[in-house]
């Protein structure tokens, strides 16, 4: 009888290990699957933002080499009425697309800083459920 009984307390106590395990083993796919959806985040976040410097550094160099090949032109001696007339009308466009350019940098800077501030956020919740 005491064999009968020991084999079924070993049976019982096999039984709630495996419900403790089972428990922690849906604990941890529930902290994994939280821990992807943030990494998801993280990783969607900064390519976003990454895509908008490039295109924002990309349309600072168009905007340097027109202003070089604007001053070169200026500095042309033989500059006639009609390319003077030429020059201001390039010029009022070079001043707006500079106006533009500067309104879309202003934009960017307020926007990486809350995007910063939000990758930050996300980072720090990844920490702490780590």
């Amino acid at each position: 009888m005491d064999n009968k009984e020991t084999l079924q307390e070993e049976n019982k106590r096999w039984h709630e290990e495996h419900f403790t395990w089972r428990q922690e083993a849906e604990q941890w796919e529930h902290e994994t699957r939280r821990l992807l959806a943030l990494l998801y985040l993280l990783e969607r976040a900064l390519p976003e933002h990454t895509s908008m410097l490039n295109k924002h550094a990309i349309l600072i160099a168009k905007n340097e080499q027109q202003l070089k090949n604007y001053e070169c032109d200026i500095d042309d001696e033989q500059a006639s009425v009609t390319s003077q007339k030429q020059h201001a009308e390039f010029h009022q466009k070079l001043s707006k697309l500079h106006e533009k350019t500067k309104q879309e940098h202003l934009k960017l800077r307020r926007t990486y800083s809350e995007e910063m501030s939000r990758f930050k956020a996300l980072i720090l919740k990844l920490l702490e459920e780590c």
